[in-house]
Parts: structure tokens; C-alpha cells; sequence
């Protein structure tokens, strides 16, 4: 046996002072693993008092098979247990709460001089023509600009407005010229609809040129009365815009502030930030890119001329045909009120300038209404027509139905797409309105019994 001198302490007592409280004593052969300590040992109770049998009464509940989940002795020192780790408190703020206050404001305040910054930024470049500041050009063309630039730079008055969409702008002003004497102006723009822009051009023009007393040809599609919505590229032109309820910046700081409000999902993007810092970087090219679609377009507001081509109706005939045939199948079921409305009061505002406009009836390509008869073009042409003629009795107009081109001397050849005609055809559209009106002022066309 190893004694010890009085003073003297046992080695394996100086180990355990230089551990921490947190590292377990190494198990020395002979004593009890952690397991063990945690269960009464069966050999006495400490008192020299043998302790029950496992099955026994008073045998203590788990046995070296079957720990005990619970016991009622403390852990002995040393024995690792999850509560005895060191875990991290989470963060908490401050009683007061005053470091929430303060981050909660500061982030409000980066917000807002953001916002703010990207606000300010798209209204002074106004990338789209949105608010109509027009101090940069636009990353968007529109041929509604175009045409108001057209209508203000005019060096003589109108005596005949064209109106119409897309399939009116190849009807040639010079030509209408040549054989009714009448300086005219092509006022179309391109786009499924378009009654409220009829009823803006004349506004436009009319405002602009007072003394002005036209006459007006307006070419109608069947297609005039689907489910309204005034375009994006006539709410963002602003000289338009203002005709059909939108609110521009050239009309006052309440009108300013109405435009503000109409665009503000668009003023306060991020993407319309980026087109803004786009446009004031490369300012240049976008003057370049508006040149060239100028150019397009001459002064008296019609397309430049443009031969057909096999290669564009190979690209464009597939486009008319799925374009159309979703309208009939999926959109257009009848005629919207609210682009009657504006065809109504159009007409009444040119009968109050003691006009009466011929309205024709666009043609369509024999070929694409083969396809889209069964799809409801019947149907929709029946009923355009019927809306017309019921107009007579309170409105002044001439009506021709030009939907079906044999009515005039067509080439079949002759089509950019399903409804668009080049010049070759639309001259002789224009004689076959001539011949049935007698020109300006217009008389009803005779009917076969007359």
C-alpha cells in the first residue's frame, strides 16, 4: 500500500484541480464510468446497507438492461449533461427599445431618399414619354408622337383627315389630293381598336389648327369594337393622352400631379430607373433610333412606300393569321361600350363642325377570312353594321362596306399580311370611295335600284 506523508496529496487530486469545471475527471480503472455513477450501486447504499435485487421491491426504477430515465439522486460532480453546456443567449434589444427605434427610422429614411432619387430620375429623363417633361427623347417611338409632331409642323391646313389603325397609313394623302383637290393629312395609327384615338386626333388637331374646317375619311375595322383599354403608346404620348383621361404634365402642377399618380407604378420602378439612366447615357443613339422611325413616316402622316415582297408575306401571313384567329376564338364577342362611346361622340363632334365623314369598312384578305368566318368574323361584321346603320338616325355619316375587296379592283398579290394592303391596292380602294360619295362633301352611295 502507498502511503502519504502528512502535507502530501495524491497526484491524481492535483490533476483534478487543473481541470476545468466542464471536462469530466478521466474514469481510472477500478472506478465507476459516468453511466455507473448515475445509478445506485448494488453493493450497499453507503450506509453498509445491502441494497434489493433487481425484480425486488424497492429495487430503484432502470437497471444496467433497462436505465432509468429518471432518478432521484443529483448527477455526481463532473458528469456531463446537456443543460451544463455554454449556450449563447440570443440577442435581445434593449429594455427601452430604442436601438428598434432608430434602425426601424434610419431605414425609412434610406427608403424614402431612394425612392425619392428613383422618382425624381424617371420624371426628369421620362424614358417613356409618360409625364411628358420631353427634356430627352424617348427609348419608345410611338407614332402617335410622331404624327402630333407631324400635325404641329404642317405648312398648310388640313382639308382632309384620314383616321384609322394600321391598315389606314398606306392610304396615300397625294393621291386623295390628286383626285379630290383637298391638301389631306394621314392621322392613322397602328393598333387593334383605336376609336379613342380617332376621337384624340381630331381633339388634336382641332386645338391645334382652330381655322382648320377638314373634311374626314375614316377607315374602320371590324375589329374597332373589341374590349376597350386605352393603349399605352396613346397614354404615353401626351398630347393624346390628355383626350382620353390621362392627366400630362404640360397642363398645370394639378395635372402634374395627376400624372404622377396615373404613372406612379411605372415612375417608381426600378427597371424604368435603369431605361432612365440608359437614356441619359446614350442619349445619342436614342436621338439616332427616333430618326430613323421619322423617317418612316412623312410629313403628310403617311408610311413611306414599301414594294411587296415574297419574303415579308412569308413572315407576316403567319403572324396575321394567329393573331387574328386568338381575337375572334378567345377576345372579341361583341362590341365594347365604351369604344362605341367614343365612335359616337367622334361623330357627333364632326357634325357639329357641320361634317359628314364617309366611314369605310377595312378590307380583309379573302384568304384570311376563309380562315376566321368560323371562328366569328361573320358574326362580328353582321353585327359592326347593324351598329352603323342603327346610328343614322342621330348621326350624319356615309357608310361603305369595303370588308370584301372585290368591291374594288384588288390584286390578290398585294398584301403585306391578312389586312394590310400596299399601295397598289389602296389606290384603288380610294377610287371606289370616290366613285360611290362623289367626294367631299359627301353624298350616299347609290344603292342597285337607284
Amino acid at each position: 500500500m502507498v502511503s502519504f506523508e502528512a502535507g502530501q496529496r495524491p497526484r491524481s487530486s492535483l490533476l483534478i484541480q487543473l481541470m476545468t469545471s466542464d471536462t469530466p475527471t478521466p474514469p481510472t480503472a477500478g472506478d465507476p464510468t459516468p453511466d455507473d455513477a448515475s445509478r445506485p450501486s448494488v453493493s450497499g447504499d453507503g450506509r453498509g446497507e445491502p441494497l434489493p435485487e433487481p425484480g425486488e421491491p424497492g429495487y430503484p426504477r432502470g437497471s444496467q438492461e433497462a436505465p432509468a430515465i429518471e432518478t432521484t439522486e443529483p448527477a455526481p460532480a463532473g458528469s456531463l449533461k446537456l443543460k451544463d453546456r455554454v449556450v449563447p443567449s440570443p440577442p435581445e434589444m434593449d429594455a427601452g427599445g430604442g436601438r428598434a427605434f432608430w434602425f426601424v427610422f434610419a431605414l425609412i429614411v434610406v427608403t424614402a431618399l431612394v425612392m425619392g432619387g428613383v422618382l425624381a430620375l424617371n420624371v426628369i429623363a421620362d424614358p417613356y414619354g409618360s409625364v411628358g417633361t420631353h427634356f430627352f427623347p424617348t427609348v419608345t417611338t410611338s407614332d402617335r408622337t410622331v404624327k402630333a409632331d407631324k400635325i404641329e409642323g404642317l405648312k398648310e391646313l388640313p382639308q382632309l383627315v384620314v383616321l384609322g389603325s394600321s391598315r389606314s397609313m398606306r392610304y396615300e394623302p397625294e393621291y386623295l389630293k390628286e383626285k379630290t383637290g383637298l391638301s389631306t393629312f394621314n392621322a392613322g395609327v397602328n393598333g387593334i381598336g383605336g376609336t379613342a384615338d380617332a376621337w384624340a386626333m381630331t381633339q388634336f388637331i382641332h386645338d391645334t389648327w382652330p381655322q382648320a374646317d377638314p373634311e374626314y375619311l375614316w377607315l374602320l375595322d371590324v375589329e374597332a369594337f373589341v374590349p376597350f383599354a386605352v393603349g399605352a403608346r396613346t397614354a404615353n404620348e401626351p398630347r393624346m393622352a390628355q383626350y382620353v383621361g390621362q392627366a400630362t404634365v404640360g397642363k398645370g402642377a394639378d395635372e402634374f400631379a395627376r400624372a404622377l399618380w396615373q404613372n406612379r407604378s411605372t415612375l417608381f420602378s426600378l427597371d424604368t430607373a435603369y431605361d432612365s439612366a440608359r437614356l441619359l447615357l446614350y442619349r445619342e443613339e436614342a436621338k439616332s433610333s427616333q430618326s430613323k422611325y421619322r423617317k418612316q413616316i412623312l410629313d403628310d402622316g403617311v408610311l413611306k412606300p414599301r414594294k411587296w415582297s415574297q419574303k415579308e408575306w412569308d413572315r407576316r401571313w403567319p403572324n396575321s393569321i394567329e393573331r387574328y384567329s386568338n381575337l375572334h376564338k378567345n377576345v372579341y364577342k361583341g362590341l365594347d361600350p365604351t369604344a362605341q362611346e367614343y365612335f359616337e361622340k367622334t361623330l357627333a363632334f364632326m357634325n357639329d363642325q357641320g361634317k359628314t365623314p364617309v366611314v369605310a369598312l377595312t378590307p380583309l384578305n379573302p384568304k384570311l377570312h376563309t380562315i376566321l368566318a368560323p371562328l366569328g368574323w361573320d358574326d362580328r361584321h353582321e353585327e359592326v353594321v347593324a351598329y352603323l346603320e342603327s346610328l343614322h338616325d342621330d348621326h350624319d355619316f356615309v357608310l361603305l362596306d369595303m370588308t370584301d375587296p372585290r368591291v374594288f379592283d384588288y390584286d390578290k398579290r398585294e398584301w403585306y399580311d391578312g389586312v394590310h394592303m400596299t399601295t397598289v391596292n389602296t389606290r384603288p380602294a380610294i377610287d371606289y370611295i370616290i366613285a360611290q360619295t362623289g367626294g367631299w362633301p359627301p353624298e350616299q352611295p347609290r344603292t342597285d335600284g337607284e
